[in-house]
């Protein structure tokens, strides 16, 4: 998706981490290769300390003003995009959350 908008001025933050039992160890390039983008930047976040700091899956509707969510998350804020506008400031929240990113592909692509 950002191969196809190469112009949009954005940031984005890829933060990985352990949900699946195949998760446990730092994501290898073979994954982080796929999203090969210079405004990229990539984390592994081993102990979900993000995830926790959002305040876990039961916060989801305090994450964003708009939320599309479509599966069920147990205890962790994961395989989501949450877009903020330019000027949002930390703790502020996000104008959009997307889950899981590829069924919302679409809506993605047109918030960039």
């Amino acid at each position: 998706m950002l191969k196809e908008k190469t112009r949009a001025y954005v940031r984005v933050f890829v933060v990985w981490e352990p949900v699946l039992t195949t998760d446990w160890a730092r994501p290898g390039a073979g994954l982080t290769s796929l999203i090969d983008d210079p405004r990229v930047e990539q984390f592994w976040d081993r102990s979900r300390r993000l995830s926790e700091m959002y305040g876990g899956a039961s916060k989801l509707d305090t994450l964003a003003g708009v939320r599309k969510v479509g599966f069920r998350m147990k205890d962790v804020v994961w395989d989501s995009a949450l877009i903020y506008p330019p000027g949002t400031r930390w703790g502020q929240p996000a104008k959009l959350l997307l889950a899981p990113v590829v069924k919302f592909r679409a809506e993605l692509s047109g918030s960039l």
